[in-house]
């Protein structure tokens, strides 16, 4: 039996499988079949990491450095097979979740008004049409727990607004042109509010952490102004939990960790520098409920930190952008600084060295200064610095406000532990490899490979992209690296939704391509032509603004 999907490589560590491009129950009910049917015969395979279905792709993110891409090739080819012949159980078989909503104050429907005049109904018949669709969660992406949905009344279809808001409230209810959906925390955006939840739709100290998933189904109810201010969500849970149709379960791997801390010392942030966060190697597994990576954007220099410390591969550790902070010692430790190299960093007033485990005694004064070469550094402690996990991460996300030190970044009085280093010291030579991550080239090549849409651009288009020279804009952050520099003349390139794979390559309607790192969001709408490799990712990551790179794509 022909099956009528493709397989591509995303990125180095990714696969997609491209089913139609249309956004339908039909296809929906394909890719819930195509994931169950992969998740099971892949299951005993190593370096399967996860598998993100959005509205009309899979794709499955692995190790590549213990699983062949072949084998996943093979063994998704196999799932589509079989998945096509046995039919298996569409999203009929979902739970439909009841989520209460007050549409009808000012404060939490701003826009309710606007929405009945564009559409030439009372606000009564707005809510009407709105509460009476069960709603299907196609995807999960932008915010961790933002469901993409489908289903909602043509006659409610709305432009965004002209003007974006700077922050929205979470559990915010909007109509964003033919969609409706739910803010589960406080973000920016440019949707209509017509009503606001109770509910906490995603919260990392409450069991479930969603309340929803892909397949699911989605019921408003309307409430009033004095149910929502004495609702009470923990009987909410229980009736729900009582109920088998729609009962709500959350996999214990998403918990936060139950690790049992030993502590062996600390220290206290004196001056935070312009931009320093807590960070480890990431956040794995949970893209499908919308929780991006994180994670150090340096791999290498973040390594070689924690290696000259002797601590695990995966401690967390310090992430500076340009200024370093000042820290005072509360207890005697070690610790080294790897990565963007601070010229001037002392140690009670003497000047120390990169690439080398120092001995700091308790009530010495680090101050690091400004990085005279590169952008960020990476400073491990002994024993790595202790913070609750969650996800199974220290990183700090910090556009889902998670992770790390209060999910935000270091602010002046801050006060961190360090845990007990319980592996014998590793032997590491004076290293200076950090430097080829952030030399100062002419130009700075990026080695990429295809990506997902690459048979979106034509020829001439792709020839221009890799002949280019761009220039690294000072709107980078660790969201996305941004160019300037000559636009691809390819008209638009908004595409249906998608994953982003950490070093793809989006093109924006202005033709300029974005790199996205290691805080992306999950999934986006604009065309991916490339995907930088990891390698020349991290010395990415070490290029100040005006840094001119070129992109080598490799056949």
């Amino acid at each position: 039996m022909a099956v009528d999907a493709k397989i591509v490589q995303a990125s180095e560590d990714s696969l997609q499988i491209q089913f139609e491009q249309k956004i339908c129950p039909e296809v929906n009910s394909r890719i819930s079949a195509f994931v169950k049917t992969f998740e099971y015969i892949a299951k005993d395979i190593a370096g399967v990491l996860e598998v993100l279905p959005t509205y009309c792709s899979v794709s499955i993110y692995f190790d590549e450095a213990i699983c062949q891409i072949s084998l996943l090739k093979d063994l998704a080819q196999k799932a589509l097979q079989k998945s096509e012949e046995e039919k298996t159980e569409s999203t009929d078989s979902k739970r439909t979740i009841t989520i209460p909503v007050c549409y009808e104050d000012q404060e939490f429907a701003p826009d309710l008004e606007k929405v009945a005049l564009h559409a030439k109904l009372s606000k009564e018949e707005v809510i009407k049409l709105h509460s009476s669709s069960d709603y299907l969660i196609y995807m999960m992406g932008f915010l961790p727990g933002f469901p993409y949905l489908g289903g909602m009344n043509p006659r409610l279809e709305t432009p965004r607004l002209e003007t974006p808001r700077t922050k929205i409230p979470a559990g915010s209810v909007a109509i964003g042109g033919a969609q409706t959906g739910l803010y589960p925390v406080e973000s920016p955006g440019g949707w209509n509010i017509i009503g606001r939840t109770p509910l906490r739709l995603f919260d990392v100290k409450r069991k479930p952490f969603f309340l929803y998933e892909a397949g699911d189904k989605i019921r408003f109810l309307p409430i009033t102004r004095e149910e929502f201010e004495n609702f009470d969500e923990s009987l909410w849970l229980a009736q729900v939990a009582g109920n088998s149709e729609a009962s709500i379960e959350t996999s214990d791997d998403a918990a936060d960790s139950k690790e049992v801390y030993e502590c062996g010392g600390g220290i206290k942030i004196l001056e935070p520098g312009l931009l320093t966060s807590i960070q480890d190697t990431g956040i794995t597994g949970f893209q499908k409920y919308g929780i991006g990576q994180s994670g150090a954007m340096d791999q290498i220099s973040f390594a070689l930190a924690n290696q000259i410390c002797g601590n695990e591969k995966n401690a967390a550790c310090l992430e500076t952008t340009l200024a370093g902070p000042s820290i005072r010692f509360v207890t005697a430790c070690d610790f080294a600084i790897t990565g963007a190299v601070f010229e001037n960093a002392t140690l009670d007033g003497m000047r120390i060295e990169m690439n080398k485990k120092i001995s700091a005694k308790a009530g010495s004064l680090l101050s690091c200064g400004f990085a005279s070469k590169g952008l960020r550094s990476y400073i491990a402690f002994s024993g790595g610095l202790l913070v609750p996990k969650v996800f199974r991460s220290s990183s700090t996300n910090l556009k889902s406000k998670i992770g790390g030190y209060m999910g935000r970044k270091l602010q002046a009085d801050d006060q961190l532990a360090i845990g007990i280093n319980k592996k014998n010291p590793l032997l590491v030579p004076d290293n200076k490899s950090t430097e080829g991550f952030t030399e100062n080239k002419d130009v700075l090549l990026l080695d990429c490979i295809k990506s997902s849409q690459f048979d979106f651009f034509q020829e001439k288009i792709v020839k221009k992209f890799t002949d280019s020279i761009y220039t690294v804009s000072a709107e980078s952050d660790r969201m996305g690296i941004r160019f300037t520099g000559p636009g691809l003349e390819c008209g638009k390139t908004d595409i249906i939704s998608d994953a982003i794979p950490f070093g793809a390559v989006q093109i924006t309607s202005a033709g300029l391509p974005v790199v996205m790192a290691a805080d992306r969001q999950t999934t986006g709408g604009y065309a991916k032509i490339a995907c930088v490799k990891k390698s020349a990712m991290y010395r990415l990551a070490q290029a100040l603004p005006s840094t001119k790179v070129r992109f080598n794509l490799l056949p």
